[in-house]
């Protein structure tokens, strides 16, 4: 029986830092930003890493480095040499691996972040073998666990229904940090999964747009997800701090000031801290923000989505955690 098993993409990772690329303001884009450099040139790349990533294996490695027990279900490359050094890494960490699918006929997936002189990114993806799970590779059986924790699945609507309803067979609890293409499914439909989730995590930003209501309205999209959801629901706010409601209390923390080196994985930072620390303290929410935040700033601080993630708890410098009443905070 494992502690936790996360579920999830697998990624060979390439980071690329250099002080030529530009960050140039335009609506024409998603986010209103763009990361730009010269067409038909060549770039100097000061810094160059090679690392893993993926949403799975970064969060099962933070609770492994945690000491829980924990494995990795997702789908690599069968015989190419990125499945194979992410498999070695991880197990190299204590994840146990024996659940990994392994594709016949799908490279690994892979990814080239490249990086601004702010430690902010943009990422190009070759999803391959990840793209490509089945319901009918999902090893059930042996899937036997206190907690599962979902990362992005590209939208695999019949793969998350056989999770959830894996866990309500083995009354394992579910932690979800589901990405945008879950999130493109709608508040509706969703609803029946965050009603199973024991932990819900999102960012503001994800949240807004979920429930349709303007980003500076913070208080109100909290407030929706809280009141509508039985567990526990996590807002991340970036440098802000997250927030966390059980239903009846809000809690509150605040961000250190910090060089920020690359945000990639920070999230998966927060996220299986947060998990972690809650499954280990028997539910002490007030812990598991401050070593969430812990874990998220010392991984900021590095390149690559593991680097940084804490082994034990900070005795120093942990962020306040504010509670008070909810609803009526």
């Amino acid at each position: 029986m494992y502690d936790v098993i996360t579920i999830g993409s697998a990624t060979r990772d390439v980071f690329m830092r250099s002080q030529h690329i530009r960050i140039m303001k335009d609506p024409s884009f998603s986010t209103g930003e763009a990361e730009c450099f010269a067409l038909g040139s060549k770039i100097d790349i000061e810094e160059i890493v090679f690392e893993t990533g993926g949403g799975a294996t970064n969060t099962a490695v933070g609770f492994a480095r945690q000491g829980l027990k924990a494995a990795f279900v997702g789908r690599i490359g069968h015989a190419d040499v990125r499945g194979k050094e992410i498999l070695r890494t991880i197990r190299g960490e204590g994840v146990d691996t024996s659940l990994v699918v392994h594709d016949q006929r799908s490279l690994t997936a892979y990814s080239v972040i490249l990086l601004t002189p702010r430690g902010e990114r943009t990422v190009l993806v070759y999803r391959g073998a990840s793209a490509r799970f089945g319901v009918r590779e999902l090893p059930r059986r042996r899937m036997r666990s206190h907690w599962f924790y979902l990362t992005a699945l590209g939208g695999n609507a019949p793969v998350i229904r056989a999770i959830f309803q894996q866990a309500r067979q083995i009354k394992a609890k579910v932690a979800w940090n589901p990405g945008a293409a879950e999130l493109a499914w709608g508040y509706r439909r969703l609803l029946p999964f965050f009603k199973q989730s024991a932990v819900l995590l999102l960012n503001r930003e994800e949240a807004s747009s979920l429930l349709n209501v303007d980003y500076a309205h913070d208080r109100l999209v909290f407030a929706k997800l809280c009141l509508a959801l039985p567990g526990l629901v996590v807002v991340t706010e970036g440098t802000k701090g997250a927030v966390v409601c059980d239903n009846e209390r809000r809690y509150v923390s605040k961000t250190h000031q910090i060089q920020v080196v690359d945000t990639t994985g920070a999230g998966d930072a927060f996220g299986c801290g947060f998990v972690g620390t809650y499954i280990k303290t028997k539910g002490d929410i007030r812990r598991a923000l401050q070593f969430a935040t812990a874990n998220a700033e010392s991984k900021l601080q590095r390149i690559g989505a593991k680097a940084g993630l804490l082994r034990r708890f900070p005795r120093r410098g942990l962020v306040n955690v504010q509670v008070t009443s909810f609803p009526n905070a």
